[in-house]
């Protein structure tokens, strides 16, 4: 089997003059999986050239996509308005777009923390918590969060339901906008105040939000006002250790963008 068939993982990889195995946890983008629910832009990808001109082939697309599709980062202006207007949460953090974040921001050793068996336990239309306890456990059998982690709440929502339509929609819609279904699992903004005194700047997340269903501002809140980012809609998080992982994102520049899709790597 060619590198070409294991769009997932890369064995063997040499960096630096040793050799790793990179993890792709970045979801594909396409017209027929889901962008933003419902009421959003949708994905859309229009051929704007395809010949064979004098200098051979040429193929190009036009993309008009949502800046939070796919796997991608929440720049702190996202949720957090700019200062001195009268709004709740104003302040610095409101002129921080994508474009103005150090790189190094999305770059860590990476604390993966399984919470796969909350996956399936809300009630239609909810989120279970991922609360501050849990954390703390994870931590007494894996070691202390320290300045420089990027903590991963791995619940497998992704891995589950990111899907073609129509079995996409139980990604979000039916859960969010429909309430047939349970939500994804979610931290509170209790855990976000605990990361935060940790040192800890970047959190990622393979679901659709970095809060719940229920309640999914204030996580947001707490920690975009405080400057710091976080990473949605990771994938194969159940091939990373809890330990052991050396994490990327790298989002696009784009000037004055709340947010941006980028791809995500583990270094292992």
């Amino acid at each position: 089997m060619s590198k070409a068939d294991k769009p997932i993982e890369e064995e063997n990889t040499e960096l630096f003059g040793h050799k790793h195995k990179v993890i792709d946890l970045s979801v594909p983008i396409a017209e027929n999986v889901p962008s933003w629910y419902s009421y959003g832009q949708p994905f859309l990808k229009v051929l704007l050239n395809w010949f064979d001109g004098i200098r051979g082939h040429m193929r190009s697309y036009v993309y008009t996509i949502e800046e939070h599709t796919g796997t991608h980062c929440d720049a702190p202006c996202h949720t957090i308005p700019d200062e001195g207007l009268d709004f709740p949460w104003s302040g610095f953090a409101g002129s921080i777009t994508v474009d103005k974040i150090p790189v190094t921001m999305f770059m860590g050793q990476a604390a993966v923390i399984d919470v796969t068996d909350l996956s399936g336990t809300g009630k239609p239309g909810q989120s279970p918590i991922i609360t501050i306890d849990r954390v703390k456990s994870w931590e007494k059998k894996h070691g202390e969060i320290h300045k420089g982690d990027i903590p991963i709440f791995y619940t497998g929502w992704t891995d589950l339901y990111y899907k073609p339509f129509p079995e996409g929609f139980k990604l979000e819609r039916d859960c969010r906008l429909f309430k047939k279904t349970d939500g994804w699992p979610a931290p509170d903004e209790n855990v976000m105040e605990y990361l935060a005194t940790k040192g800890v700047v970047c959190v990622g997340v393979d679901t659709v939000s970095l809060g719940s269903i229920q309640d999914d501002d204030p996580p947001h809140w707490h920690w975009h006002s405080k400057g710091y980012v976080n990473v949605e809609k990771l994938v194969n998080l159940g091939l990373l250790p809890p330990r052991g992982a050396f994490f990327i994102f790298l989002p696009l520049k784009v000037v004055g963008g709340s947010g941006s899709p980028g791809r995500a790597i583990a270094i292992l």
